[in-house]
């Protein structure tokens, strides 16, 4: 009998690291599947992350593949004419792209992403799993996505071929997986707030605000881009540009300023926003 496939996607945090090893070695059906891993590298990670990875695979002695996606090829030529097409690229912890590369390439054919358009885990993550996972034959595959059992209201259900192992295989919580770790000779040494990306635009104010006072350079880049491609519209969305990463159509200058005011004006600010968050990782919808 053929062993179904199995890609575990490993977003870089606690909870999908936590996952995979359970998957390799505590899942009763494990031997039953052929099992691949595979990181999506945005190129804004924080470094941690990418360290807490590549020790992963050291000290778990397993195979964790590096992707990148790419949307325009080693030629500059563009895989779509719209760029809504994506190759990829394997990369190792040494080459991986550190300065958002990534994602500038996406958002030079695409736009800059925000709460009304966003594209970015779609085409960074999913895309580029899927580009890699094709360039190998690995067909009709399921996928392991690390959402646990306490935030299952982040579970979308559709015809695609996903489990949610830390849901229903093997329930647990983030304070039972945070135990776990805590057992661990090895952790995820990175701040809360960081995350990946760093900065994203699905975090909160007051997290983005503390990054501010805590880590001013990391906004830097996000800086460079609203300035580079604020008036770019190639999808010619229906809203007056500028055009910025965060909440309400803030820019990083914002969040600058937001960093000056008090927690409970911050309170007041964020009170009825409703945070999909990414605290510790930035998992893709597969359906």
């Amino acid at each position: 009998m053929d062993k179904k496939k199995l890609v575990i996607s490993f977003s870089g945090g606690r909870t999908s690291a936590y996952m995979t090893w359970w998957l390799l070695n505590e899942w009763e059906d494990r031997h039953n599947w052929e099992i691949i891993i595979v990181f999506a590298n945005t190129g804004l990670e924080a470094e941690g992350t990418l360290f807490f990875i590549d020790e992963c695979a050291a000290e778990w002695n397993i195979e964790i593949i590096w992707v990148e996606a790419n949307i325009i090829d080693e030629n500059g030529v563009p895989y779509s004419e719209k760029g809504w097409s994506v190759g990829h690229k394997v990369v190792t912890y040494e080459t991986a792209s550190r300065k958002g590369e990534p994602f500038e390439q996406m958002i030079s054919m695409l736009g800059i992403p925000s709460e009304n358009t966003p594209f970015c885990s779609y085409q960074l993550k999913r895309k580029a799993i899927e580009s890699y996972v094709k360039s190998i034959n690995f067909d009709d595959f399921y996928i392991a996505i690390g959402i646990r059992h306490d935030e299952t209201s982040r579970i979308t259900f559709g015809s695609r071929k996903v489990i949610y192992p830390l849901a229903t295989l093997n329930p647990v919580t983030k304070r039972q997986v945070s135990e776990w770790w805590g057992k661990q000779s090895f952790d995820l040494g990175i701040h809360p707030d960081e995350g990946n990306c760093v900065n994203c635009w699905k975090k909160d104010f007051p997290r983005l605000a503390r990054n501010v006072l805590r880590i001013p350079q990391s906004f830097e880049w996000w800086e460079t881009m609203e300035k580079k491609y604020g008036y770019f519209n190639p999808r010619e969305i229906d809203i007056n540009p500028p055009f910025n990463f965060y909440r309400g159509n803030r820019s990083t200058l914002d969040i600058r300023e937001m960093a000056k005011m008090t927690q409970a004006q911050l309170k007041q600010l964020t009170m009825f926003d409703q945070i999909d968050g990414c605290a510790e990782s930035c998992e893709v919808d597969w359906n």
